[in-house]
């Protein structure tokens, strides 16, 4: 399954989405969170980072969105940056769920 995220990921809908993530990669699920637009912001939080790093689960960021916001020194290591191409290979080659969560 990817999430992608173009909010940033906080209250109870981000976490409940979240937490169903870590839960379905705990059970052996590939789990992988795609950080567009504003959602970016959340790749430079520890915090944030190691709860999905705890739980298996991959982080991506859009380049040019990292860029726009000028976050590029400020993205947690385990955030892997990526362009559009990249991108569409995670929808079509890599992951069969997609979840878009933008409120």
């Amino acid at each position: 399954m990817l999430i992608i995220l173009s909010k940033f990921p906080i209250g109870e809908n981000h976490n409940s989405v979240l937490n169903l993530a870590a839960k379905l990669a705990e059970k052996g699920e590939k789990i992988a969170v795609l950080h567009t637009q504003d959602a970016c912001v959340a790749a430079t939080l520890t915090e944030y980072c190691s709860r999905l790093l705890e739980s298996k689960i991959d982080m991506y960021a859009v380049k040019a969105d990292v860029e726009a916001q000028g976050l590029n020194e400020k993205i947690h290591p385990s955030v892997k940056i990526i362009d559009y191409k990249r991108w569409v290979s995670l929808l079509i080659d890599e992951h069969k769920e997609i979840v878009s969560w933008t409120s």
